[in-house]
């Protein structure tokens, strides 16, 4: 192999030698600038920028308000589709609340339920539950649009038919309402399951980041399982995209600060590294056109921070599998044209043997060892999404199976 290597590195420089009359081409040094550039443009949303949040957050820290003398009248909505194995003990979930019942509301709506999804909703009664049926699939965006049309509450409160709420989550999604300032408070999704996947890492990661980012009050986007807004900004232009990221987002651009509460928990099973695959797939090929027309809108308005936030941790990170295939392809070159032995090739093949040995062992190695694992499954789901979307093949209606 290192003949073979060695003979391919003499053949190019044959031919450049004769392309370029004798000028030598130092691929080697283009090639590292390549890798390092990759690199460095990977850790930008990965580890840059936290950094960045956690400083931003010890100089410009938002201060703490009072609570409410008298809580809002607040309306909590639910999309469901063929949800009849949870959406009864969601309900009692959402029953069981520690809030004022005479400010609190709970109203569903059935995407065309074919099962005894919409049975077992009108068996909670019209007094517990506000109960509406679509006969054709609108998707749960178009749902929670409607759903405000008809909501008394100051505050709506989103949220999934497959979730589980503590006892006072709604409440400390409400509390920070007490600031006028706030436009938008995000709840705390766990795992429900003690099993590692990409989607359990990926979210103790990401909540990490938006606690970083509830500091400075510019938590980007929110988590569509358990997150609120003031009703008054909730005024989507097109119902078909008012999904939770866009919905967290434009109070931001409206002016209103953004929040996280670690205490609002929510709880959900986690599903295995191929039904997150998919599922990651689905959003981002659904986002990403969300992130390019809220960028647009930032710039707009004159929101340069949000913008740099949006190009940074949204559409940089979603297209880091590009930087991340060609660090690699220029490590594996370097080999060619410098030694096998070289520091930058040896770096990217341990990293990439380890994702192999990662999908291969599956959870019988540890969590922190899967990492690159993990890193390539979210690489190459955001390309697949990203690709969905160029060629308008992004999915805004699905199945709870998909789930």
């Amino acid at each position: 192999m290192l003949l073979f290597l060695v003979a391919v590195k003499k053949w190019i420089h044959y031919k450049f030698w004769m392309i370029f009359c004798g000028e030598e081409i130092i691929l080697i040094e283009v090639l590292g600038y390549v890798l390092w550039i990759c690199v460095g443009i990977i850790l930008l949303p990965m580890v840059m920028y936290p950094l960045i949040m956690f400083f931003l957050g010890l100089f410009f820290s938002r201060r703490q308000c009072s609570s409410f003398q008298e809580y809002p009248v607040v309306s909590v909505m639910v999309a469901a589709r063929n949800e009849e194995k949870c959406i009864g003990g969601r309900l009692q979930n959402l029953l069981a609340q520690d809030y004022p019942k005479d400010k609190y509301e709970i109203l569903v709506a059935s995407d065309a339920s074919t099962d005894k999804t919409d049975e077992i909703i009108k068996s909670f009664g019209k007094n517990c539950v506000k109960f509406m049926r679509f006969e054709k699939r609108m998707g749960k965006s178009v749902l929670m649009v409607e759903l405000s049309k008809i909501a008394r509450g100051e505050i709506l409160v989103f949220t999934d038919a497959n979730t589980q709420f503590n006892p006072g989550t709604v409440k400390e999604l409400v509390e920070p309402f007490a600031d006028p300032a706030v436009g938008c408070v995000d709840g705390s999704k766990q795992n429900s399951l003690n099993s590692i996947t990409c989607e359990s890492i990926y979210w103790r990661y990401e909540r990490m980041l938006k606690a970083l980012g509830s500091k400075i009050g510019a938590v980007l986007g929110a988590t569509g399982a358990v997150f609120a807004v003031r009703k008054s900004l909730y005024n989507p232009q097109d119902p078909s995209r008012a999904d939770d990221f866009e919905t967290a987002v434009s109070t931001r651009i409206q002016g209103y600060a953004c929040l996280y509460n670690s205490r609002a928990i929510a709880a959900e099973p986690t599903p295995n590294n191929s039904i997150q695959y998919h599922r990651l797939v689905r959003i981002v090929s659904w986002m990403i056109g969300s992130a390019f027309s809220l960028f647009g809108k930032a710039v707009k308005r004159k929101r340069y921070g949000l913008a740099l936030q949006l190009f940074v941790h949204k559409i940089l990170r979603w297209n880091m599998g590009v930087f991340a295939i060609l660090a690699s392809v220029a490590g594996i070159l370097l080999a060619v044209f410098d030694s096998p032995s070289n520091f930058l090739f040896l770096s990217v093949v341990f990293f990439n043997m380890i994702a192999i040995a990662g999908k291969l062992a599956g959870n019988r190695m540890s969590s922190f060892l899967r990492l690159p694992y993990f890193f390539w499954l979210m690489c190459l789901a955001s390309l697949s999404g990203v690709s969905r979307a160029v060629t308008s093949r992004a999915v805004s209606v699905w199945d709870h199976s998909a789930r």
